[in-house]
């Protein structure tokens, strides 16, 4: 009998996130889940590692029946390389990271520890998915992992080793006006407001910097319309385009060693 996918979930927002144990129920429909995550919230951390203390793991209470979980005292980055090589059972055949709340668009994404953490099992020649929501707020966080579950659940089937950026839009499900490949927008789009309602309770609610200039269909311009956007990454920095122009920069650069 053949096992199930081995599905490694994961965050930046802590174990205890909503919506990593959303995008994990999500998951567990198509594969195994394995959860490991930072003990704490770790946003904004990007692909930071910890060098200079020992990590310290230990068992998690788990929110789902059949699920193992496990925190870490470290980055995202952290969890997802000490669940690789030291608490899966077997072979891992998936990374997913999220759902982060608060989307990953644009320039943003260089920040994101969600990002990065999923980037960390694509490095290691493994499919992965990372999921976010344009919104801080909660009510929502269900209806973006159930469609980056459903996504995670294509690629997986497609043997393709992709690494992909899914934001879902501040909707219901049932309202996404689709689901659009787009690249990155290269702007850094939105900033935080607190919006108070009628019984004074706070909000912190994304909105777009004024004076952004968002090119159309990319994956800020997207989101915007209603749609849930998925964009390829990969590790790649260099800007081939420019090697050229660097070179005669340069010029003779074996002279600036004399």
């Amino acid at each position: 009998m053949n096992e199930r996918p081995l599905v490694l979930a994961t965050n930046d927002d802590g174990i205890e996130a909503p919506g990593l144990w959303h995008l994990a129920e999500a998951v567990s429909d198509f594969a195994d889940v394995l959860v490991v995550a930072p003990a704490f919230n770790q946003s904004g951390m990007s692909a930071s590692v910890t060098l200079r203390r020992d990590l310290e793991t230990e068992r998690a209470h788990s929110q789902l029946d059949g699920v193992d979980a496990w925190q870490v005292n470290g980055t995202p980055t952290d969890a997802v390389l000490h669940g690789i090589r030291h608490l899966a059972p077997r072979h891992i055949d998936m990374i997913v990271s999220g759902v982060n709340p608060g989307p990953n668009v644009g320039r943003d994404i260089l920040h994101s520890g969600t990002v990065m953490a999923a980037m960390q099992g694509y490095l290691r020649n493994l499919p992965s998915v990372a999921a976010s929501l344009w919104s801080f707020e909660e009510k929502h966080l269900r209806d973006a992992a159930l469609v980056a579950g459903r996504i995670a659940a294509r690629l997986l089937a497609s043997d393709q080793v992709q690494f992909l950026n899914v934001n879902a839009p501040d909707l219901p499900f049932a309202e996404y006006t689709g689901i659009r490949v787009v690249p990155v927008a290269d702007v850094s789009p939105s900033r935080v407001i607190d919006r108070i309602d009628e019984d004074g309770a706070t909000h912190r609610q994304l909105v777009l910097r004024p004076g952004a200039e968002i090119a159309p269909d990319t994956d800020v311009a997207a989101i915007l319309e209603g749609s849930v956007t998925v964009t390829p990454l990969h590790n790649d920095l260099t800007f081939h385009a420019r090697l050229t122009d660097a070179a005669g920069v340069l010029g003779d650069a074996d002279a600036l060693l004399s």
